[in-house]
């Protein structure tokens, strides 16, 4: 699959039957057998159903803003769109009539119009509204109107709202204003800027329809869907050696675990279900699991994780959607009980899809997993979109998790880092007290290493390396975003294993505790022994490009290091981790200087590298003293993949 982009073969589109009033995925209508109109969907085109308080969202939205409902009681599509959070494009009717974001500095959700929606806006209200006096035969989309051509405005503009623009009762669009409602007639400036404006007219549909008559209209293409994916289990699971394989089944509690255990009970007569309890499941998730399994007669077995988060935070600290060794304790550690058990190997089913993520963009339909010997994963519906599960779920009447209807798009951790913030947000409103607990835990971590409380509530912790959009954020809000490494002891504490979170590669996750914390520039010379280090001074992070993965050193001691490769990201972790030791502690001996065959390694105030002439042969590591803290750090760990290890040394 190497070379493929993810989505490359993505459908960009549904159709929408006009005669029906429902949306389509594939041409042909059931119900009236006509065919349907063709609409475009922005990438990746995961569209699904709007839940109830989604659609009290967008209906608050859009009464505060314009005084007017215009969703009402249809159908609403949501398409989930690139953007710094929760973004949605609103499709009522088969029109896209806007997206609705969650604004992370202002934490509250935002209307941004789409010319259809404008349209679909005239008849309804006067709010926000500017009649103008422009040539209609002229181009004027992107351009900038002076207060010449405002014949009037309504009184609740102000400056940056998006607004409606009006020339008669067809030629309209919508813009932003570039002052308040005073100041939009002034003669010496460009008062408006046109985003769209056109002679087409929108109309809403007189027949209302709901997710049942979706369902009818689409049923045969949901059931040759289905069948494809029984076939496909079929054909697999009995297909050679594959029939003495034991079959599982990997049921999170969310929509698409769901889909594909109601497939496998149609595909498959003998197979085994198991749920993880990370320990931070929503209570809801384990409700439904064990309901649905109990109703069903499915015998599941359910795997926890204990307290394993609790006790890994403190060496740890919070997850993040670039460390996320939650995964691995909390996940993959139960996983791996339980599949030890198959000493054959298995075959798991899991309901992972390509429209998901990118990371996930390019999964096969079968994949086996080079961590787990004999696992083979087949995915079913990798190619079915949100859309099409849940038509599925209508069309079979299964129960599901109520969180999809409370606004939750995906089922996880009710803490995890790589959950949206609007969806943690929404956390804090149906569970005040695991919020508020987990929030004085984040507060006092934060006060340890030397953050704010406002670091927290903004939801810096998410990243260890902050993109762009959290940068600009802090910047504007002066927000440090240096974290101070603590302790009085030297330890390693080391997490092993494939991280179930993200697809592809291997990596290892430590957390290193030094008395004093070594100067950058001593880290970077060593660091150029085993790859070519960058260093942020913004962020406080080091990354390491070495030949076969990378490896990345933050500020609170976590260490990172991945690669295709199991035994090149491992002996890339501890070659990380051994540079930061020699760094920290170098006695100035010039052992390594007598090591290096090429000169590449001078001592002048501290050890220098000539990145030219060092191959990176490692001899001036091996020949150091206290490289070899490192075999001390972890002298009993065993070479057992995905097993947690904890050790320490006092500093003399």
């Amino acid at each position: 699959m190497s070379g493929r982009r993810p989505f490359e073969n993505a459908l960009d589109h549904i159709f929408w039957c006009d005669g029906c009033n429902v949306p389509l995925i594939s041409e042909n209508c059931d119900t009236c057998k006509g065919t349907g109109r063709k609409v475009l969907l922005s990438p990746p085109g995961d569209v699904r159903f709007c839940s109830p308080y989604e659609r009290e969202l967008i209906r608050d939205l859009f009464t505060g803003t314009y005084g007017c409902d215009p969703v009402k009681g249809r159908l609403i599509l949501l398409n989930k769109i690139p953007g710094d959070d929760k973004t949605d494009e609103v499709i009522i009717d088969g029109h896209t009539i806007a997206v609705v974001s969650y604004d992370l500095k202002d934490s509250c959700y935002k209307l941004d119009l789409r010319l259809e929606g404008a349209k679909i806006l005239m008849p309804l209200t006067n709010a926000k509204t500017v009649v103008l006096d422009v040539p209609r035969g002229k181009h004027l989309n992107g351009k900038g109107v002076s207060g010449r051509s405002v014949v009037s405005a309504s009184p609740d503009i102000k400056k940056d709202d998006i607004i409606l623009l009006r020339v008669s009762d067809t030629f309209n669009g919508y813009g932003v204003a570039r002052t308040d409602s005073d100041g939009l007639k002034d003669p010496s400036e460009n008062t408006i800027k046109i985003r769209k404006i056109s002679s087409n007219n929108v109309i809403l549909n007189d027949k209302a329809s709901d997710i049942q008559d979706a369902v009818n209209a689409n049923r045969s293409r949901i059931r040759a869907m289905e069948k494809d994916a029984v076939n496909i289990l079929k054909g697999i699971t009995c297909q050679g050696k594959n029939r003495e394989l034991p079959v599982t089944v990997s049921f999170s509690g969310g929509k698409d675990s769901l889909v594909v255990l109601n497939l496998t009970r149609k595909a498959v007569k003998n197979y085994e279900t198991f749920f993880i309890d990370t320990g931070l499941e929503f209570p809801e998730t384990v409700k439904f699991v064990e309901d649905f399994a109990a109703s069903n007669g499915i015998n599941i077995q359910i795997e926890k994780a204990g307290n394993a988060f609790q006790e890994n935070f403190p060496a740890f600290g919070p997850p993040a959607k670039d460390f996320r060794w939650c995964c691995k304790v909390c996940k993959l550690g139960p996983i791996t009980r339980i599949l030890s058990e198959r000493k054959k190997g298995c075959i798991t089913i899991d309901g992972k899809r390509r429209y998901e993520s990118f990371q996930r963009g390019n999964i096969g339909t079968i994949e086996r997993n080079p961590f787990v010997p004999g696992q083979m994963g087949i995915f079913p519906i990798k190619d079915w979109r949100a859309i099409e599960v849940w038509l599925y779920i209508h069309l079979e009447k299964l129960p599901y998790n109520e969180l999809y209807d409370m606004g939750f798009e995906r089922i996880g951790c009710w803490l995890c880092p790589a959950a949206l913030q609007a969806e943690y947000v929404r956390m804090k409103e149906i569970h005040p007290d695991k919020f508020e607990e987990w929030q004085d835990k984040l507060y006092e971590w934060a006060g340890r290493s030397g953050l704010s409380r406002e670091y927290v509530d903004l939801g810096f912790w998410r990243w260890k390396s902050h993109p762009n959009k959290m940068l600009n954020i802090a910047k504007e809000k002066g927000i440090s975003l240096k974290a101070e490494a603590t302790g009085d002891s030297m330890s390693l504490k080391i997490i092993r294993g494939i991280s179930p979170c993200v697809s592809g590669g291997f990596s290892i996750e430590g957390v290193l505790r030094l008395p004093e914390r070594a100067p950058v520039e001593h880290v970077l010379e060593m660091l150029k022994t085993i790859g070519s280090p960058v260093y942020s001074e913004d962020l406080d992070v080091t990354l390491v490009k070495a030949a076969r993965g990378t490896s990345k050193l933050f500020a609170a001691g976590q260490v990172y290091a991945s690669s295709d490769d199991k035994m090149y990201a491992q002996r890339l972790f501890e070659d990380t981790v051994k540079q930061v030791l020699r760094a920290a502690m170098c006695t100035r001996c010039g052992i390594c200087v007598k090591a290096c065959p090429r000169r590449a390694v001078k001592l002048d105030k501290h050890v220098k590298v000539d990145s030219n002439r060092c191959d990176q042969c490692g001899r001036c590591t091996d020949a150091c003293v206290v490289a070899r803290y490192y075999n001390k750090l972890t002298s009993e760990i065993k070479n057992t993949p995905n097993k947690q290890f904890i050790y320490g040394k006092k500093s003399k």
